[in-house]
């Protein structure tokens, strides 16, 4: 796991000197702490200018840093990630006369690339990633990403010249003309995260999650090579899916095994990890390393299930708890972000990942079993509506009986009926941030802002929905570009990579994912309701009581914290320290955070978004 950055141009170079090529990777040292490397360079018509920052896991020797040179001389990679398959990947070329020099998987993608092309290679590869490589015989330059985008990459490209890096901070060591994006900041207070291809700057841009790039002389061209269409079609007898489900997930844990250093496991006491744990220690031959994380709020804390499973399993167990204190590690933390970010479960991730970081490189996490498996709330009803929305005409007749009828099965109906009378894209909205109407309130002067979360969630849908007619599969499909790349990849990355920990997700496993995104309704909610087949699975390994009890999630308590040990401090953040970027009404705001306070409304979330919008408008936007 790394850090990458640098400039290809066909205008002269952009970095005039070493130090601004160092000034650039700097932001990426937690990144790769291990070694660093450069290089600075004219072939051909192509200035070539890189920097890397290695957190070695494969091939710990000196071999594997990087910049890496193809053998033949051909190809240059700075690459980010690990590819879990690489040794299968190596069998082919080296029976056809390639060389190999290192056991790095970086050297694989040098070779795969010279072997097979660009397209055929990300095609055959299973992995986590972010690269760019030049063809210097072509004078081409690629820059690749995941297919779920667990691992960041940003460019910026304007005529001859293309820069990228995996930190958003590193533009601006440049001289580079940059402006606010009012739709990803808009986006970020619906939302909690910018949009899956925008930044919080305009002239920043991500690479889509399963696309790579080309750029040369003629321009830029994006290309998809990977995209997961949920199509809800097969139907194998049940004891089929859950053998079929369990024998994929194996061998996704297995896979993620591979590493010179060892890997342990982050244990939150759900289903998705407490499944990683029993995997891993069947496959590993000692014990295996587990991490939790709670609070002292007994309700937010998982810590019991946690220690029950590591007792099951006689893992090397270790807790912590996560004090409202932290609050200057939850500052230092946002900055990290590079842009704003205000899915406040970031600080347990970066708690837990900073402390297991003291002893290990690399951990397991349960992440991505939810949107493969249909875990949260979300799909139960979106799966219910699309069996009732013909009735939407309805929505009258049951309004009205809900006023003298209003128990739990009339109020579910009321409500499917009155998303069923609503576009579709709305279900992408999940309600954490202001609402469109409470944004008008706050940027009247703005009105591309108060709209940017329902465009991009209309966007998103039309362009990844129109494959299938069944509603749950649209959402499934649509859901992956929304919350899993925007939010809890984006999450993970920066917090683990805060601690120089490299986090794996064996959910998130391309095979397991086309099979499960294959999988009917009826096998992903029957007989237990949300994610059928992988409690199923889990019935085999784990407690009954762990299985079924209602699904928690990583919350913190700060809604608590910012009526009692955090007020002051956010009233100092935010409505002393007011942010110069737009116009906002802070009478508004300061209503909204009384009304908080005095428990007439619940806000934590959109008051942690204020919180962090300030704390980066003062240290990146002055």
């Amino acid at each position: 796991m790394c850090g990458i950055g640098g400039a290809i141009s066909f205008q002269g170079p952009v970095f005039t000197s070493r130090e601004s090529l160092v000034a650039f990777g700097e932001p990426m040292k937690y990144r790769g702490p291990d070694a660093e490397g450069y290089h600075e360079q004219q072939h051909g018509d192509a200035w070539v200018q890189c920097v890397h920052k290695r957190l070695s896991i494969i091939d710990l020797s000196e071999g594997g840093n990087q910049p890496m040179w193809s053998p033949s001389g051909h190809s240059l990679i700075v690459f980010n990630g690990e590819i879990y398959n690489y040794r299968e990947l190596r069998q082919e070329p080296a029976q056809q006369g390639h060389s190999f020099r290192t056991q790095s998987d970086t050297e694989t993608l040098l070779v795969g690339y010279e072997h097979w092309g660009m397209d055929r290679l990300l095609d055959k590869v299973n992995g986590m990633f972010a690269l760019a490589l030049f063809d210097q015989r072509t004078q081409t330059t690629y820059l690749a990403r995941d297919p779920f985008g667990k691992k960041p990459l940003y460019y910026y490209q304007a005529g001859g010249k293309l820069i990228f890096s995996s930190d958003i901070r590193s533009f601006q060591t440049l001289n580079l003309s940059l402006q606010l994006d009012t739709h990803s900041l808009g986006y970020f207070f619906s939302e909690l995260s910018s949009p899956r291809l925008g930044s919080i700057w305009q002239e920043i841009k991500k690479v889509p999650e399963g696309h790579f790039f080309t750029f040369s002389k003629q321009g830029i061209t994006q290309h998809r090579y990977w995209d997961l269409r949920f199509t809800g079609q097969a139907n194998p007898s049940r004891e089929e899916a859950i053998d079929t489900t369990d024998q994929l997930f194996t061998e996704a844990v297995k896979r993620r095994l591979v590493a010179d250093v060892n890997v342990a496991a982050q244990l939150s006491g759900g289903i998705d990890s407490s499944l990683l744990v029993a995997k891993m220690a069947s496959l590993s031959e000692g014990p295996v390393s587990t991490y939790s994380v709670g609070f002292e709020e007994a309700e937010y804390s998982e810590l019991p299930w946690a220690r029950q499973v590591a007792e099951q399993y006689g893992t090397q167990h270790t807790e912590f708890i996560l004090q409202p204190t932290d609050i200057q590690l939850a500052e230092n933390l946002v900055l990290e972000y590079g842009e704003p970010f205000a899915d406040h479960s970031q600080l347990p991730t970066y708690a837990i990942c900073r402390d297991i970081a003291e002893k290990e490189k690399v951990v397991c996490g349960g992440d991505g079993g939810d949107e493969l498996f249909a875990g949260y709330y979300i799909y139960y009803f979106v799966n219910k509506l699309s069996k009732v929305k013909h009735l939407k005409a309805l929505l009258p007749l049951i309004q009205g009986l809900a006023k003298v009828y209003n128990p739990y099965r009339v109020d579910f109906l009321k409500r499917l009926l009155v998303a069923a009378n609503q576009p579709h894209f709305e279900l992408l909205h999940r309600g954490y941030g202001f609402s469109t109407t409470q944004l008008g309130q706050l940027f009247p002067e703005h009105p591309t802002l108060v709209q940017a979360g329902p465009a991009e969630h209309q966007a998103v849908w039309e362009q990844y929905s129109n494959h299938t007619d069944h509603l749950l599969a649209q959402f499934m499909s649509t859901s992956l570009h929304t919350r899993l790349v925007n939010d809890y990849l984006v999450k993970v990355d920066r917090a683990s990579m805060y601690a120089s920990l490299e986090m794996r997700s064996p959910f998130l496993d391309k095979e397991l994912a086309q099979y499960a995104a294959s999988l009917s309704p009826q096998l992903l909610f029957e007989p237990h309701g949300n994610k059928s087949i992988l409690k199923a699975v889990a019935e085999r390994y784990l407690p009954h009581d762990l299985i079924h009890r209602n699904k928690q999630g990583f919350a913190v308590p700060i809604g608590d914290w910012f009526r009692g040990p955090m007020r002051k401090h956010w009233e100092e953040v935010v409505l002393q320290g007011k942010q110069k970027l737009l116009p906002l009404n802070y009478i508004f705001l300061q209503q909204y955070f009384e009304e908080h306070v005095q428990q007439k409304r619940e806000a934590s979330h959109q008051l942690w978004s204020m919180f962090v919008f300030h704390l980066w408008a003062q240290k990146f936007a002055s």
